[in-house]
C-alpha cells in the first residue's frame, strides 16, 4: 500500500471517531429527554411506586443523565449493549445480533441482484438508445417500482405460492425455495432507480472522445463497451453502492412481517413503541458505525482509483 494511501485511510478513520462520538451524545440525550418512560410501559397497569423505583434503579434511570452517559459508554466499550427493559433476561446482544445477521444476509442478497439487473437494463437501455427499445426498458421497471409493497407480496404470494404451489408461505431459512418471494420483493423495486443512472452514465461516456477513437480503430463494439464505455460509466456507481450498504442490515418491516422472517425490521419498530431505550440506542449506533464506514470505504475506493483525490486532501 502507498504511504498516501495508508495516511489518508488513517485520517478518514481518525476523523469518524469525533462523528460517532457526536451521534452517541445526541442520541442518548434525546432518548433520554423524551416523553416516555420505559419503566410505566413494562408495568404497564401493575404499576406501583415502589416496584418502580427498583426498577429505575436496576437499568440505573435514577441517576443524573450524564453519569447514565458515561456508564453507557464504559459499558459499550467492553462489548456491553445493556439490557432490554422488554425482554429483561436478555441483553440486547442476545436479541439484535441474530436478527441483524438475518436482515443482512438477505438484505446483501437482494442488493446483489438488484445492481445486477440495474447495471444490465441501464446499459441496454444506452446502448438501445434512439430506438423504442430504450424507454421501453426504463418504463418497465419503473412500473414494477410503483407498485406498493403491500401489493405486490400478496399478490407474489397468491400466484407462486398459491396459484401455482411452487413455494411455501412460511419462513424456513436460506436454504429454502421460500426465500425466493421475499427476495423478489427487495430487489426489483430498486433495479430502476440504477438502471436510470447506469443509463444515463453510459449515455454520457459515449460521447467521449476515447470511446470514438477505440470504435474508429475497429475494435469490436463487446470489447468498447466493456473496456471503455462500461467500466468508466459504472465507476460513479461506487457512491450509490456504499450509500446503498448500511440499509442493508436495516430490515424491512413489512416484509418481514407478512413472510414472518425473524429479521430486525420488526424489532426495531416494537423497540420504539416500548420505548426499549437500550435497544433503540444499539440499533441508532449501529446504523451510524455503517453509515460512517460506508462514507469511508467510499473515499477510500475513490482514492485508490483516482490519486489525486488524496493529494487533494493532504493540501486542505
Amino acid at each position: 500500500m502507498a504511504p498516501g494511501l495508508a495516511g489518508y485511510i488513517v485520517r478518514r478513520l481518525l476523523w469518524a471517531i469525533p462523528v460517532l462520538f457526536a451521534i452517541s451524545v445526541i442520541v442518548f440525550y434525546m432518548l433520554r429527554l423524551a416523553p416516555g418512560d420505559p419503566v410505566d410501559t413494562l408495568l404497564g397497569q401493575r404499576y406501583q411506586e415502589e416496584e418502580a423505583a427498583l426498577l429505575r434503579k436496576k437499568y440505573g434511570y435514577d441517576q443524573p443523565i450524564h453519569i447514565q452517559y458515561v456508564k453507557y459508554m464504559q459499558n459499550l466499550l467492553r462489548g456491553d449493549l445493556g439490557i432490554s427493559t422488554r425482554h429483561q433476561t436478555f441483553t440486547v446482544s442476545e436479541i439484535i445480533l441474530p436478527k441483524i445477521w438475518v436482515s443482512a444476509r438477505l438484505g446483501l442478497i437482494a442488493l446483489v441482484i438488484s445492481f445486477f439487473l440495474g447495471i444490465a437494463a441501464g446499459i441496454y437501455a444506452a446502448l438501445a438508445r434512439g430506438t423504442f427499445l430504450d424507454p421501453a426498458t426504463i418504463s418497465f421497471w419503473l412500473a414494477i417500482d410503483a407498485i406498493p409493497i403491500f401489493v405486490a407480496i400478496p399478490f407474489l404470494q397468491w400466484l407462486f405460492a398459491v396459484r401455482l404451489d411452487l413455494v411455501g408461505l412460511g419462513w424456513e431459512g436460506f436454504t429454502s425455495a421460500n426465500i425466493i418471494l421475499p427476495i423478489l420483493v427487495l430487489s426489483l423495486p430498486g433495479t430502476a432507480g440504477i438502471a436510470r443512472f447506469v443509463r444515463a452514465s453510459v449515455i454520457s461516456v459515449m460521447k467521449e472522445d476515447y470511446v470514438r477513437t477505440a470504435r474508429a480503430k475497429g475494435l469490436p463494439e463487446r470489447i468498447v463497451v466493456i473496456r471503455h464505455i462500461a467500466r468508466n460509466a459504472l465507476l460513479p456507481l461506487i457512491t450509490i453502492i456504499g450509500l446503498s450498504l448500511p440499509g442493508v442490515a436495516g430490515g424491512s418491516l413489512i416484509v418481514e412481517q407478512l413472510f414472518g422472517i425473524p429479521g430486525i425490521g420488526a424489532e426495531s419498530f416494537e423497540a420504539v413503541l416500548a420505548p426499549d431505550f437500550d435497544v433503540i440506542l444499539a440499533l441508532v449506533l449501529f446504523g451510524s458505525v455503517l453509515f460512517v464506514l460506508a462514507n469511508i470505504l467510499i473515499d477510500i475506493l475513490y482514492a485508490v482509483i483516482d490519486p489525486r483525490i488524496r493529494l487533494g486532501a493532504q493540501r486542505g
